[in-house]
């Protein structure tokens, strides 16, 4: 009768054999959820970059729909009058979108981009006609006879350092006409 209360326990190596396994596993699961955090603040970091460079994109466009006189300045600036009739230029500048507003001939520019997003490419294209009748560019197939059009084509990527490390970029194009 003494020998079966022995029986019931568990060995030294049985416990740190059971233990070691544990401690594996575990290693394993808070691999797996790490990388997953890393990969959730990644993908967090690319949507709210391109939010903003959509929100971006929608205020080029309205402020391009209702202006006139548009002159390509470079592949990366397009300049324009805007309807309160102010000169209005966009550039790319050090991997941000620039407005600049030209008062008495002086242009004065201001960031327009969020700090979190890192805008490696701007092109620019514009076709179409100036309301005084002057070629903007070659829109294709008669595209000279129409309204200008200007197509903005982006590249942006997050400052996050993982994003960068990985060098995840995504492409965003808009072709908006002037009415």
């Amino acid at each position: 009768m003494n020998n079966s209360k022995f029986k019931n326990g568990f060995t030294l190596v049985e416990l740190v054999v059971a233990i070691g396994i544990f401690i594996i596993l575990m290693s394993i699961a808070a691999g797996g959820f790490i990388q997953m955090l890393r990969n959730q603040r990644i993908v967090a970091s690319l949507m709210a970059a391109n939010d903003n460079m959509s929100l971006i994109l929608e205020i080029i466009g309205r402020e391009i729909r209702t202006g006139y006189n548009f002159n390509k300045v470079s592949n990366t600036e397009l300049e324009f009058v805007n309807a309160y009739d102010l000169k209005v230029k966009y550039r790319l500048n050090e991997g941000a979108i620039e407005k600049g507003v030209e008062y008495f001939g002086i242009t004065g520019y201001s960031k327009i981009t969020a700090d979190n997003v890192l805008i490696s490419a701007f092109n620019i294209n514009v076709c179409g006609k100036n309301i005084n009748g002057t070629a903007l560019g070659d829109c294709g197939s008669g595209g000279n006879s129409y309204f200008p059009r200007i197509t903005l084509g982006l590249s942006i990527t997050s400052v996050e350092p993982d994003v960068k490390k990985l060098n995840i970029f995504t492409d965003i194009q808009a072709t908006i006409s002037a009415r």
